[in-house]
């Protein structure tokens, strides 16, 4: 292992970083753009990566298959500011902690701490994707087992992707690393705390490939897909949540076309909890198993309000590709 990731290392890094210093213009504009700008707007001290933390990021590449271009520019990048003259200044955007204006802190040992819905306001727009935030990342292709629900009398708080014990699995948004271990039901799980206050899961790995406290970009590798914890079978169980609270995550992506529906969000306080749905909703499209009932929760919406909304005044079947009005 050793032999082949010094191979690896002077491969594929040295050549990276040496053009990097020659042609600083060549740097992932992504990254250089966001470099520090927050953590001085914040007045915090920025993350800094060592170099047993770029060692560890290039091991996890020796698992897969392939290297992909993105891991190589980032590692490259990465090497290119530890060699550098100011490697001691930013490396990671936004500071040491993430949201802070939204958690009291940042707890490595707990999986949630749930706000109770009392302290929510009654509506919030959160930003999911921009400039600064960075875009989105589908964290695994595949068909979808089993969807937000209640499932066999138990509230299923999220949606389980189909894959193959060993399949990368990547962070969905920009964020940092709050859990990476052993965790019960959820069997190895990473949680990553992003930047606007969500935190996304990543349930049932076979082998976890970040520590706490790390600093992820979306498309990074975080781990291998498995099935530890209550599982019957490979998958990787995915949870989006706010403050604790779980969301609907098929209400903020759309895993048909493995892209966030909208740019921002609504985070909605409801008679039925707390409930997520894109900012620009204004129609829904009925999906097989839709009620009403479900649809006007899904919008937090009472079943009169919808019922007015599409001028009926008695339910009827819903069928498959339907357009309801919910607001």
């Amino acid at each position: 292992m050793k032999f082949v990731f010094h191979i690896l290392f002077f491969v594929l890094v040295i050549p990276y970083s040496l053009q990097a210093d020659r042609k600083p213009e060549g740097e992932p504009k992504k990254d250089t753009s966001r470099v520090g700008s927050q953590a001085c707007l914040n007045g915090v001290d920025p993350v800094i990566i060592t170099k047993p933390q770029l060692v560890h990021i290039v091991d996890s590449l020796l698992d897969l298959s392939t290297v992909d271009e993105k891991d190589i520019e980032m590692i490259a990048y990465y090497n290119s500011l530890l060699v550098s003259k100011e490697a001691n200044v930013a490396l990671v955007k936004y500071g040491s902690v993430p949201a802070s204006s939204f958690y009291e802190g940042f707890d490595e040992t707990a999986v949630f701490q749930i706000t109770p819905e009392c302290d929510f306001p009654e509506s919030q727009v959160i930003r999911i994707e921009s400039d600064s935030l960075g875009s989105y990342h589908h964290p695994k292709d595949g068909q979808i087992n089993s969807r937000f629900g209640w499932r066999d009398g138990r509230m299923h708080k999220g949606i389980d992707i189909n894959l193959n014990k060993g399949d990368a699995v990547v962070a969905a948004f920009d964020g940092m690393v709050r859990i990476a271990q052993l965790k019960g039901a959820f069997g190895n799980v990473v949680i990553i705390r992003h930047y606007n206050g969500l935190e996304t899961v990543y349930a049932h790995l076979s082998k976890i490939k970040v520590k706490p406290g790390q600093v992820v970009q979306s498309g990074q590798l975080i781990g291998l897909g498995g099935s530890t914890g209550r599982s019957s079978g490979p998958h990787l169980h995915f949870e989006v949540r706010f403050k604790g609270q779980a969301l609907n995550p098929a209400s903020i992506i759309s895993f048909a076309d493995q892209k966030t529906i909208h740019d921002s969000i609504v985070v909605k306080r409801s008679r039925y909890g707390i409930c997520a749905y894109p900012s620009n909703a204004t129609l829904h499209t009925v999906e097989r198993g839709d009620t009403w009932y479900e649809v006007a929760k899904r919008y937090g919406l009472s079943m009169k309000e919808l019922c007015a909304l599409n001028h009926i005044e008695k339910r009827y079947y819903l069928k498959p590709g339907q357009k309801l009005r919910v607001h």
